[in-house]
């Protein structure tokens, strides 16, 4: 009897250690419980470290594209007449991973990492950092199927994944919501090999799993216009809408889409419309 009892107790304790160890990763990956400052891990790629580029982005002074602008002459021909030198070493990146288009910069939160999008396989840096080489982490990307790697589309997302250390845009959401976006303007920078791309933060909001670029024509004005009334009419956790910027069909749209902190099944959705 005593043994049997013994058994049974074991068994218990056994199942009540392994059903709370099971809770804590729950609310873990799902952002209910935040990991201590010290125990984020730093990112560091060998090949991907830039520390000169800005601590603040100023937009007047990314706006202009790093081919340089142009004037016309007395003889009609043009020339430039100023140019905006990228911090980037694109021929030193390409040269470590053929599908790096691009860099995305950003201060709130400190995001300043590779932009990739594989030839083929749409899916394959959600599992492969940005040297190519397998990460859990993956890699801030885009879907080849759906977008150009020159950011010209009328709407163009880059996922990334929301990791529980803080790592990607596992901050995302939460630095957000500590923001007024109305009164404390955000911006997101993408360095391309050519160019230099700016984008304000306009709004956030929670969507749904749905795939966007599927289920929306952007080229059509009446799928742009009922897509964007949708996010300026949108309420509840995560949501901010600043007021008067809502894009109008035309405006180039950049989407960052991430986990939705506490809802894996929904999207973190942060919208910032190209300055011109």
């Amino acid at each position: 009897m005593n043994t049997k009892k013994l058994f049974y107790s074991v068994i218990s304790v056994i199942m009540f250690i392994s059903g709370a160890a099971m809770m804590f990763y729950f609310l873990w990956e799902n952002g209910y419980i935040d990991m201590p400052k010290s125990a984020a891990p730093s990112e560091e790629y060998a090949d991907f470290t830039y520390p000169s580029l800005p601590s603040e982005i100023k937009p007047s002074e990314t706006t202009a594209a790093t081919s340089g602008e142009t004037t016309e002459d007395t003889s009609g021909e043009s020339e430039i007449t100023s140019q905006t030198q990228s911090p980037i070493d694109f021929d030193q990146l390409k040269k470590a991973n053929a599908d790096v288009i691009g860099w995305i910069h950003m201060t709130n939160p400190d995001i300043s990492q590779p932009l990739v999008m594989h030839k083929k396989n749409d899916s394959y840096y959600l599992s492969h950092g940005p040297d190519g080489k397998y990460n859990k982490k993956g890699s801030f990307y885009i879907e080849r199927s759906y977008n150009n790697a020159d950011l010209e589309d009328t709407v163009t997302i880059i996922y990334g994944h929301r990791k529980s250390d803080g790592s990607m845009f596992g901050t995302l959401q939460k630095t957000m919501e500590k923001i007024d976006l109305a009164n404390n303007p955000q911006y997101v920078v993408i360095y391309l090999p050519n160019s230099t791309k700016t984008y304000h933060i306009i709004a956030t909001i929670r969507h749904d799993s749905s795939h966007i670029l599927v289920y929306n024509n952007f080229n059509k004005k009446a799928d742009y216009d009922k897509f964007f009334n949708m996010v300026y009419s949108s309420k509840g956790t995560g949501v901010q809408l600043v007021a008067g910027e809502k894009p109008e069909f035309g405006d180039k749209v950049l989407i960052l889409s991430t986990c939705f902190k506490t809802d894996r099944n929904k999207r973190f959705l942060v919208i910032a419309k190209e300055l011109t």
